[in-house]
């Protein structure tokens, strides 16, 4: 096992893609710190849960270090916490709406990952894996603030990648495509939607968290240690469509 007795933080542990990472790497025997603004859905005795608001620095700051004090070390940071947009033209979405998404889903990333790296650069070791979305680069309508968003994820790994090179740490982005989750059950649990969506996939279905977790999870082994700032699309094939 790569991850036993890796000490690893999670966003977004209570449900989703996050839940399925911190589950997975549970079954891996890690310790893993959950951040979510929901409160605590794993029962597990390796799982600590810290019910927080990403995009609150002060909190994220003072978990960090009670984290780091307790175990001394942080070995991989996976960036799963995100929001879905307003479903809007972008044209009506009000500028505090709009900022909301990019709160969570960019700029909660990033300041999670900066207190993770100041820990982690010391160690001179380190992994952080960021969830982007494959709407970074396929797109549609009524998705402004959610594609910026995303977008913006894989642009900062790209940049974190770059800034944490020099010691020893990889930092790469998932891109999951469609996804049956909490936030996208109502629509995959329409019949005709799911037909829709899976005819549109080459691996001809949706994908679950586990899916995610697993590329995750080698992203976060001594096996990638010669990949970063890379931005891996896990979406069954959907973007070699034409």
């Amino acid at each position: 096992m790569y991850h036993k007795g890796k000490i690893y933080i999670v966003t977004g542990a209570s449900s989703g893609m996050g839940k399925g990472c911190a589950q997975m790497l549970l079954d891996e025997e890690a310790i893993v710190c959950g951040f979510d603004i929901n409160e605590k859905t794993i029962d597990h005795d390796n799982y600590n849960h810290f019910q927080i608001n990403i995009s609150d620095e002060d909190s994220v700051k003072s978990s960090m270090e009670e984290i780091a004090g307790k175990y001394e070390r942080i070995d991989g940071l996976v960036n799963a916490a995100g929001i879905w947009g307003n479903s809007k033209p972008f044209y009506d979405i009000g500028t505090e709406d709009f900022q909301r998404i990019l709160n969570v889903n960019t700029v909660g990333t990033f300041i999670v990952s900066k207190y993770a790296a100041k820990v982690m650069i010391p160690q001179k070791r380190g992994k952080i894996v960021n969830i982007s979305c494959i709407r970074s680069r396929i797109f549609r309508g009524n998705m402004a603030d959610y594609a910026a968003s995303k977008g913006a994820i894989v642009s900062l790994t790209s940049a974190m990648a770059l800034d944490l090179a020099p010691y020893n740490i990889q930092v790469n982005a998932v891109a999951p495509g469609f996804i049956y989750t909490g936030m996208t059950a109502k629509s995959f649990d329409d019949p005709a939607v799911r037909s829709q969506s899976e005819s549109m996939i080459p691996c001809g279905r949706i994908g679950n968290p586990e899916d995610i977790a697993s590329v995750v999870l080698f992203l976060l082994s001594d096996m990638s240690d010669y990949m970063t700032g890379t931005n891996v699309f896990a979406d069954g094939g959907y973007h070699i469509q034409k």
